[in-house]
């Protein structure tokens, strides 16, 4: 019988990655989708929108994919060099990282 603490807590070494990765993909998703559907291009709330999800959100959702492939190659075998690729991708379209989760999950199984 284990004590408590030295049983393998799931969530160790993951921290909170994969809600910050998708809860910054949505961001991204409905900032775009907002600019796209109603905002007239070279107005200042269309330049605040496109600032907003190309300069905060995506490099965002871009660090943070980096961090979770990073972390889950130490402790659990991740996408190794592969992450590189997804983060660049990231830097201008985020949804990339559903596309990171599926291969994750199809690694580790």
């Amino acid at each position: 019988m284990l004590h408590p603490e030295d049983r393998p807590d799931p969530a160790d070494g993951t921290g909170p990655w994969t809600a910050a990765l998708l809860a910054g993909t949505l961001a991204w998703v409905a900032l775009a989708l907002v600019e796209w559907r109603y905002l007239a291009p070279g107005t200042s709330p269309w330049a605040l929108v496109r600032s907003a999800y190309t300069l905060v959100v995506a490099p965002g959702v871009a660090a943070v994919l980096l961090h979770d492939a990073r972390v889950r190659d130490a402790t659990v075998g991740g996408v190794g060099a592969v992450r590189w690729l997804y983060a660049l991708v990231a830097l201008v379209f985020p949804p990339v990282s559903v596309g990171y989760l599926l291969h994750r999950r199809l690694r580790a199984a």
